[in-house]
């Protein structure tokens, strides 16, 4: 070590002996050094040895046993609370269902007739034989419209068969209640959860009522029947997709657009009335002549000769044309009808520009261009009728008027804007979506900060909507959707069913109470507030571009990518990707 010229590899392992040399040798060793040792051993001194390590393993072995079954008895003390709590939670849930069955008893003996089958009503239900879904109101005045109701005017026509009428409904109740039964069944997971939260909150009759509601609703609709079919752009499914649909301020007319460049307008009720006597047409011609069969569909028409089995099967529909049509410079992102303007129609496109229009002179009236990047959405306020915001690419938030061709205030977003939306009560309150995979919302009287923002989505919020002045619903590529409360700023439920992943699929409510949104499987989707699976679903299917026939073989590229419902009704329009469009009734 004391060398001019060290070796240090040497150095180093002499050191490591000398330590190893210096640690103090385990008791297993010493007494194995011991043992091997050539120094000579008494008997008795062994098997002591061998008795006091005998009594060491054993102290050791009940050391272990304790600690083990310690933890056991705690582990089980604990399964044993916890499952106490569930029977007694489970005991005061049976305890709660019992009285409600009873009370629904008491409702059905006093509003049933005095020749009533459910005379015997209070031993069924306590005998488990009459579901509380039984019990389906008949009228709602303040929900949706309830379908193929009797109007008064029809009730005068069928005075003369009184009789049989009378003959028909008494069965009806029974058919009504095994198709509520299968819808509740279908959805009994989501409404047994709903069931015992609101009773939970609720006091007596209230939370009863509040569930009743929920479940009549879920009950009476199960499908969408289409009323009538349009077709936007040409017949090459590339540049027909539908990126937008709008009802103008009295839901007479909505608004068609998307990357074909063209708005077009159609009158809503004119739709309706067409699509309804082509069909009286189609039924009156078929039932006139014999039906012939080609390539599995039905056909009215006369033609001379033999089909042939490459000939197409021709499809019973007719073309609807629009009542007016322009257009755009570039591909449309997003409409918005003024809500008090009826004529005045916003448009934001690819370019980044937001456009109004003079739906009425069929002109545009106003061009503002300040977007850097392509314009995704935009949307009128509903208090202030000359205000509209929109939101793009390149991250900002732009809040115009309708008489400066500039903007008026700008909100520096940190990703990109996909979605804007105006607060429907509070004129200065505003949401946007991000691919940031949050939801802000921002005071425009205090712009430089937001009043909150709403983390939960984990990919970009493709839109937002909101269902109540104090409640957003947001739409994300995660495949979900959800429903905040902005005054605790937590999600009130997350919707699931749909998918979503890359695409804009559109996103709507109505009433406060229904939402909808497409999904890239081809398939629209209807969400009730208080069930987080879908409650009501419509598939486009595959059409044929040209001869509008349907084709058993699905594309996995077709997506839906419009949604927008008639106010308070249980109207909806939607459109896919191939440029069909549909009217769609919920019944």
């Amino acid at each position: 070590r004391d060398q001019v010229y060290p070796n240090f590899a040497l150095n180093k392992l002499i050191t490591q002996m000398d330590t190893a040399a210096l640690r103090p040798q385990s008791i297993v060793q010493q007494l194995r050094n011991t043992v091997e040792s050539s120094e000579v051993l008494d008997p008795q001194d062994i098997d002591a040895l061998l008795m006091l390590l005998q009594q060491k393993k054993q102290t050791m072995r009940n050391t272990e046993r304790q600690f083990e079954m310690s933890i056991l008895r705690q582990f089980l003390s604990m399964a044993r609370s916890k499952k106490a709590a569930a029977i007694e939670a489970l005991r005061k849930e049976l305890h709660m269902v019992e009285g409600d069955l009873d009370y629904v008893a008491d409702q059905l003996e006093q509003s049933a007739p005095s020749d009533d089958s459910y005379g015997d009503s209070r031993q069924l239900s306590k005998a488990h034989m009459l579901p509380p879904y039984d019990r389906v109101r008949t009228s709602d005045t303040t929900g949706a419209q309830v379908p193929n109701d009797v109007s008064a005017d029809d009730s005068t026509a069928m005075g003369a068969e009184t009789t049989a009428s009378a003959a028909i409904a008494a069965q009806t109740p029974a058919l009504d209640r095994a198709k509520h039964s299968r819808r509740v069944d279908e959805h009994y997971k989501d409404l047994e959860s709903y069931y015992f939260n609101t009773r939970m909150r609720g006091v007596g009759e209230e939370g009863l009522d509040e569930f009743m509601e929920t479940l009549t609703t879920v009950a009476r609709y199960e499908r969408f029947r289409q009323v009538a079919t349009l077709r936007y752009g040409d017949s090459t499914a590339s540049t027909a997709i539908v990126a937008s649909i709008e009802f103008d301020r009295d839901e007479e007319i909505f608004a068609v657009a998307g990357v074909a460049r063209k708005i077009k307008i159609y009158d809503y009720a004119n739709v309706v009335q067409q699509a309804d006597s082509w069909n009286e047409f189609a039924a009156g011609k078929t039932q006139q002549q014999p039906l012939r069969r080609l390539a599995g569909r039905h056909e009215w028409w006369n033609r001379e000769g033999e089909a042939t089995e490459d000939e197409p099967a021709l499809t019973s529909t007719m073309m609807q044309y629009p009542v007016a049509e322009y257009t755009n410079r570039s591909k449309i992102s997003c409409l918005s009808f003024n809500p008090y303007i009826k004529a005045q129609l916003a448009c934001s496109d690819y370019d980044g520009t937001v456009s109004l229009w003079d739906v009425s002179a069929g002109i545009p009236t106003m061009s503002l261009g300040e977007h850097e990047k392509r314009a995704w959405s935009l949307d009128f306020s509903n208090v202030d009728p000359t205000r509209l915001c929109s939101g793009s690419d390149d991250g900002k938030v732009k809040i115009w008027t309708t008489n400066r061709r500039s903007s008026v205030m700008t909100i520096e977003g940190k990703a990109n804007v996909c979605c804007v939306r105006f607060n429907p009560l509070h004129g200065n309150i505003l949401s946007f979506g991000s691919a940031d995979h949050n939801v802000h919302c921002f005071d425009l009287r205090s712009p430089k900060q937001p009043l909150c923002v709403l983390r939960g989505h984990r990919k970009a919020v493709s839109y937002t909507r909101f269902l109540t002045p104090d409640e957003i619903i947001s739409a994300s590529t995660d495949s979900s959707l959800k429903l905040w409360n902005l005054r605790t700023q937590e999600c009130v439920r997350t919707y699931t069913g749909h998918s979503n992943e890359k695409n804009f699929v559109g996103l709507t409510t109505s009433g406060g109470d229904w939402i909808a949104c497409g999904s890239e499987n081809n398939t629209m989707y209807a969400y009730y507030r208080n069930l987080s699976h879908p409650a009501v679903t419509h598939r486009f299917g595959n059409c044929n571009p040209v001869t509008g026939a349907e084709q058993a073989e699905d594309d996995p590229s077709l997506f839906v990518s419009a949604v927008c419902w008639k106010n308070k009704t249980n109207t909806l329009l939607s459109a896919n990707s191939q440029g069909i469009i549909k009217v769609l009734e919920m019944v």
